[in-house]
């Protein structure tokens, strides 16, 4: 009968499993983010992160006692708390869960004046274990970095699970990062758009990259340029980076006095026509419209849609004469 028992439910103790190697026990992975700057991707960096973490107690190295030859754990339900029976219930057999009646459920079983005065009987304890976690070139947002067998450790598993660092890269206020290359937005006013243009781009390492543009290359709002290997540095591939790309914005003047409009005139060679207009051609001039003209437009635009709603001025109630 306990032979079959062993062979229906695996039952400890009962010839199940006999010769077979116990499967070990891991504990959990537990992942952690770690903020990291896009100066930090570019150029790598190691950081050590403060932690603390459960470990066995080093004075009774996790047996809950100091007392040789014992141990804390309970040998009914090997610490577990919990053991399980199998049960007859008429014609049907049941395996079910109940806690040990050896120790109560609480996994120990050691006399109290014997127990570990260091961790009083818990067998773990709680110990500075801070993380070095090295950053390399050219990692990117959500890579991980992990550290195997970091985790806590615990009398009831065998191998502690890992501890897994999510790298989260913190928004740039220059630079976006597009896989291995870098964008930029370079504001310039229109006379070095149409003359040719020069700034400094200070870089995530620190150098300073002069940027020129060609005499007589004109810049239109929205023209990308690209700075080929000033992007982020290839992991893996040492010496090799993407590139640098540059989106041009052209600000432009807000008035120019009429010596300006004449000189502009005659260099671009573009002046307004001498065109004969017909007798029902109107000239007409634009103006600015203000946020006050807006607003007003906006009334009386609310005014009109009223007065349609109310029937278009046909008595109370936008009642209409009957036709006859």
């Amino acid at each position: 009968m306990d032979d079959m028992m062993a062979a229906m439910f695996g039952g400890g103790g009962m010839g199940g499993g006999r010769g077979q190697q116990q499967r070990k026990r891991k504990g959990r992975d537990v992942g952690l983010a770690l903020p990291v700057t896009l100066d930090d991707l570019y150029n790598g960096k190691v950081t050590e992160i403060p932690r603390k973490k459960q470990a066995l107690c080093g004075t009774c190295k996790g047996r809950g006692t100091n007392k040789p030859g014992l141990d804390a754990k309970c040998s009914g339900c090997d610490g577990q708390g919990a053991k399980m029976v199998v049960r007859r219930m008429g014609p049907m057999i049941q395996q079910m869960q109940v806690a040990c009646d050896t120790c109560n459920g609480t996994g120990m079983k050691v006399d109290p004046k014997d127990v570990c005065k260091a961790c009083n009987g818990k067998r773990v304890e709680q110990v500075d274990a801070p993380l070095k976690a090295k950053v390399e070139r050219g990692m990117e947002h959500n890579d991980r970095i992990p550290f195997r067998g970091e985790g806590d450790q615990s009398p009831d598993i065998d191998i502690p699970g890992d501890i897994v660092l999510v790298l989260q890269q913190v928004k740039h206020d220059k630079f976006v990062r597009d896989d291995n290359d870098l964008h930029i937005k370079q504001t310039i006013p229109l006379v070095q758009a149409l003359c040719g243009f020069q700034f400094v781009v200070e870089h995530l390492d620190g150098r300073k990259l002069v940027v020129q543009g060609e005499k007589g290359q004109l810049i239109k709002p929205g023209d990308k340029k690209v700075v080929q290997g000033e992007g982020m540095p290839l992991r893996g591939s040492p010496g090799k980076f993407g590139d640098l790309i540059i989106e041009f914005n052209v600000e432009f003047p807000t008035r120019l006095q009429t010596g300006e409009v004449e000189t502009l005139n005659g260099v671009l060679e573009h002046g307004p026509a001498d065109t004969e207009y017909d007798a029902e051609t109107a000239e007409v001039h634009y103006v600015n419209r203000t946020p006050l003209d807006e607003m007003r437009k906006e009334l009386e635009k609310e005014d009109d849609d009223d007065d349609e709603a109310g029937g278009g001025g046909g008595g109370p109630g936008g009642v209409q004469c009957a036709q006859q």
